[in-house]
């Protein structure tokens, strides 16, 4: 059984196409083996408060955590990684994202030691691909309606049939947008959810919901502040339409099971902390009967390789998911990208995540986190150059 022997970390930055540039941190465990290498990602850091991890510090303490365990110690792992990376109860806290990052690598070194697929690890592929809703940004001017409804034609011509539409900052300019989205493009485009991200108090979200019901929608989602089961179960109990909540922790499951807040899991690997606690995530949302979706935080190829093989697995992902990183972005750091086709996802091909770095691309965007040219709100809003 081939031992970890030493953990790497990579701090690397991306640019967004006309937006922010997003850090990510690779984490590669290396073993006695020399053919076997897992790999993972911690992903879109930019989400994270108005600071980084200190990358070398983080390093020594992961190789003195995880040095000498097995490849198929999963369940280890995860006890050592809450040890010392509690949940916060916070869906962008440090915690969640290190342990996802260490957590992916372990069930790509698990599955490439045993010669099978993290989905097969998982249970085994329960589809060929998942449909994906590709993400349309807030509105913050006039130009960004035509320019979206642009995004939204190129989209529609690669074959993506769904699109899910930030909102809630400039509400007239959301309206707008949707509006002419629908007369443009007609029963072409699906709108499978209003995002409100939080932003708004229940009632606005819902009074804004129902203003442009009749554009057509399949969703709702985050139709409340952080935290606020009362508001979410408010706007589920006013809406016709399933809302939809990310799930970042346990407890935060299980309060909105016991509220019968939402009708949807949105389940994001990065979010959760891992594909361990995911698993768990999803077995609560099928004991409770909840539609589930695979979120994203916008991961590169690595990340989002792991988001496919869980929305391949989980019998509960039964709506367009959300994993569209890789197209974000101007560059990637491996071989071969995950594969889009006709709006779907696939799993990439071999053993693990099916992912291999390329040295060549790593060098080229690695470098220090930062935050320069960048603000809270910007980062939520997905600005380019925004202080």
């Amino acid at each position: 059984m081939a031992k970890v022997t030493r953990v790497r970390l990579t701090s690397i930055n991306t640019p967004r196409h006309r937006s922010i540039t997003c850090g990510h941190v690779l984490v590669e465990l290396f073993t006695d083996d020399d053919a076997l290498t897992g790999v993972g990602e911690m992903s879109d850091l930019q989400h994270l408060p108005r600071y980084h991890f200190d990358v070398p510090e983080l390093e020594a303490t992961l190789n003195e955590i995880l040095v000498g365990l097995d490849a198929l110690q999963l369940t280890e792992v995860e006890r050592r990684m809450e040890d010392n990376f509690p949940q916060a109860g916070y869906i962008y806290d440090k915690s969640r994202a290190v342990k996802c990052g260490v957590d992916i690598a372990f069930w790509d070194l698990a599955a490439k030691q045993l010669g099978v697929r993290v989905c097969d690890l998982l249970g085994g592929a329960v589809r060929a691909s998942v449909p994906i809703a590709y993400p349309v940004f807030r509105q913050q001017g006039e130009d960004d309606v035509e320019r979206n409804l642009a995004l939204v034609e190129r989209r529609l011509a690669e074959g993506f049939a769904y699109v899910r539409v930030y909102v809630g900052r400039r509400p007239d300019l959301d309206e707008r947008f949707l509006r002419a989205a629908r007369d443009r493009f007609g029963d072409r485009l699906g709108i499978k959810s209003l995002d409100f991200s939080n932003l708004l108090d229940a009632k606005t979200a819902c009074a804004f919901a129902e203003k442009v019901a009749d554009v057509g929608y399949e969703l709702v989602e985050a139709p409340a502040p952080n935290h606020d089961v009362a508001g979410l179960a408010y706007a589920r109990g006013r809406l016709p339409v399933p809302v939809s909540e990310h799930v970042y922790g346990y407890r935060w499951a299980l309060d909105l099971v016991a509220a019968d807040a939402v009708d949807v899991f949105n389940v994001s690997v990065i979010a959760i902390g891992g594909i361990t606690p995911a698993r768990r995530i999803f077995a609560i949302a099928e004991a409770a009967g909840k539609a589930c979706l695979v979120g994203t935080t916008q991961e590169l190829s690595v990340g989002t390789a792991a988001a496919a093989h869980v929305a391949m697995a989980m019998p509960a992902v039964t709506l367009p998911s959300d994993p569209v990183g890789p197209l974000l972005y101007t560059r990637d750091v491996v071989s071969d990208p995950v594969r889009y086709e006709g709006g779907h996802l696939y799993v990439p091909e071999g053993p693990g995540l099916g992912m291999r770095l390329d040295p060549e691309l790593v060098a080229a965007a690695a470098g220090p986190l930062t935050w320069a040219a960048t603000s809270a709100r910007g980062v939520v809003d997905r600005q380019a150059g925004a202080v």
